[in-house]
């Protein structure tokens, strides 16, 4: 019987994965793989900060994760600040395919929380599907065309909410050939 792959969770500056563990957890087993939860934060670097956006960089952001890479398991840094890559506004998540790190901010997930009275479950679900649309990406999945798949692409909150917290059947059907 083949072990189970693993998915190393990375905390980044403050973030708190405590609040969201569930879902992590969730997303992992999507892929049929073991969650490690890392009790070492991975500082946020002020030269990743870019001060005329007020965001962090994540392509550099994700180049810190590779340090964790080891003995082929998964790595997913998981942070609350807002985040970018040139080209793009905001991002909801990073993944480097081939050397199997990725990266979700929660910042953009939870905004508004308070003026639109959002409630928790909403949340839980968008960070649940991001976690799970990066990791997708982790097990060798591109963009779906089909916007309902967790691996559509997502450029707006609205997006994140129209997907539905599963992979559809194609998608499926590419994670079992792997």
């Amino acid at each position: 019987m083949k072990p189970k792959s693993i998915v190393l969770v990375k905390p980044i500056g403050d973030f708190d994965y405590m609040c969201f563990s569930k879902q992590l957890e969730e997303a992992v087993r999507l892929y049929g793989c073991n969650l490690e939860l890392s009790s070492k934060r991975l500082p946020l670097h002020n030269e990743d900060y870019i001060a005329s956006r007020k965001q962090y960089d994540a392509t550099k952001m994700i180049t810190r994760l590779l340090e964790f890479r080891q003995d082929g398991r998964k790595v997913m840094g998981i942070a609350s600040v807002d985040i970018f890559v040139p080209g793009l506004n905001f991002i909801f998540g990073l993944a480097d395919i081939v050397e199997g790190v990725a990266l979700i901010s929660t910042a953009r997930l939870t905004t508004f929380e308070a003026e639109l009275k959002t409630k928790s479950s909403l949340i839980d679900e968008r960070v649940f599907k991001e976690v799970a649309h990066e990791l997708g990406h982790l097990f060798g999945l591109a963009h779906c065309h089909k916007p309902s798949c967790i691996m559509s692409f997502a450029n707006s909150l609205s997006d994140v909410d129209r997907k539905l917290p599963i992979l559809c059947s194609d998608c499926m059907n590419r994670i079992r050939l792997k």
